[in-house]
């Protein structure tokens, strides 16, 4: 007996370790693109005027911490936009010396992105290791060439990728007591993540919900122990006295913006025609459409539909919403696998896609000039203006129309099974 069971445990393990070629090579691939990609994207940014301006805005702010004790101290260009929390997450990168700061962060960010895009193939997709890696890794070279708003990421050297991969992986593949840590880090280092602790609440998930409050609490009780004086002032003066706001309210910010409540900032408005909280009032009532949607989807079970949507709600609705907060752009790419090619959201996704691979960025002309403009120009400029957002509130309409509550509706995916003869699919969360 002993003779033939040993001849099968080799056979086992050669077949177990023929299995791992793939996913070997598949790795190796993948770390081989981040490692030229970022060695590509930090020759190119480098020596560009304003190339990495955000990420060396932050090692300044560190320095002007270290000098004043008040990381607000100084509020004005490239000054720092997060919360308390957001000093000890972005701390680290005071350990990097400042020649190889930009190196260093765009390897992070397409690691976020790439890890992003494997995680949605293996959840979503279904895809193995291997194959998940590939996709991936075409993805992560991919979406920096189509979309500006993955090479802006890049470019200024922001956060977005990060926050995404957080938001992605804590609704995808954390589970147990854990989740909600990852959400709770991606609202402390910026508000606007907040948002999906509020589709947590609403579908009464209330463990990952207020996992993800005691991380911001913590993370925040942290930052404001080490670093009190700058707490302090956060709180006082950009938080309570709304300068956080004020020093965005301008007419560059205005013509850049693809939030809501910017549209009223700009022609054929102006500055100032409806104030602050009006506009602000208008933006909430999107968010509550579009937070409606997203949970509609997740009643049908498209799970990265109504993630897609989340995100999409979290980034027009801010505040202030740059070209970089729609890092998430490529995600879309998923919805016509989970809905079909024929779902409107799917459509709606396809056409936002395809009109924000043209870089709107370039044709954003100041608001204050464009009436001194031709009138071609003056157009263009408006389409340029308002092209992400109109493409952003299409997919929240397309969504809305295909996901109002109706009786007798089947889920996508119970539809396709029954289509193929399968059997019922688990609940997704």
């Amino acid at each position: 007996m002993s003779t033939v069971a040993a001849p099968t445990r080799r056979r086992g393990r050669r077949a177990a370790r023929a299995d791992l070629v793939p996913v070997r090579l598949a790795l190796a691939g993948a770390i081989a693109v981040i490692l030229v990609e970022s060695l590509i994207y930090f020759f190119h940014i480098r020596h560009q005027v304003g190339g990495f301006g955000d990420l060396l805005g932050r090692v300044s702010n560190f320095h002007d911490l270290r000098a004043t004790g008040n990381i607000y101290a100084n509020f004005a260009i490239e000054g720092f936009t997060y919360p308390p929390g957001g000093i000890l997450l972005l701390s680290p990168i005071v350990l990097v010396p400042v020649g190889h700061v930009g190196l260093v962060w765009t390897a992070g960010a397409l690691s976020a992105l790439l890890l992003t895009f494997y995680l949605v193939g293996r959840e979503i997709a279904r895809l193995s290791v291997s194959n998940s890696l590939l996709l991936a890794s075409a993805l992560t070279i991919a979406s920096p060439v189509l979309w500006s708003s993955v090479y802006d990421v890049l470019f200024w050297g922001q956060v977005g990728s990060v926050i995404t991969l957080l938001v992605v992986a804590d609704f995808l593949a954390v589970r147990g007591t854990s989740q909600g840590v990852l959400v709770g880090l991606a609202t402390t280092l910026k508000i606007y993540p907040g948002v999906f602790i509020v589709i947590w609440l609403l579908r009464r998930q209330f463990r990952p919900a207020l996992t993800a409050l005691a991380t911001v609490a913590v993370t925040t009780a942290l930052a404001t122990l080490f670093w009190y004086d700058s707490a302090i002032s956060f709180f006082h003066n950009e938080l309570v006295g709304n300068q956080e706001l004020s020093h965005f309210s301008t007419y560059t910010t205005a013509q850049s913006s693809a939030g809501v409540d910017d549209i009223f900032f700009r022609p054929p408005y102006f500055l100032g025609h409806l104030s602050a909280s009006a506009a602000m009032g208008v933006s909430a009532l999107v968010a509550v459409v579009g937070i409606a949607a997203a949970l509609w989807a997740w009643q049908r079970e498209s799970v990265m539909t109504g993630l897609v949507l989340t995100l999409v709600i979290s980034a027009i609705c801010s505040p202030i919403a740059w070209n970089h907060y729609f890092v998430f752009l490529p995600l879309m790419l998923f919805v016509p696998r989970e809905l079909g090619w024929r779902s409107p959201t799917a459509l709606a996704c396809s056409f936002a896609l395809a009109v924000n691979v043209l870089p709107w960025h370039r044709w954003q002309l100041a608001g204050a000039i464009q009436i001194l403009l031709p009138a071609g120009q003056r157009h263009l400029s408006y389409v340029a203006q308002n092209a992400t957002l109109v493409t952003m509130l299409i997919v929240v309409v397309a969504a809305v129309v295909e996901f109002w509550p109706r009786r007798s509706v089947t889920s996508p995916r119970r539809r396709r099974a029954a289509e193929h003869g399968e059997g019922e699919p688990a609940l997704t969360r």
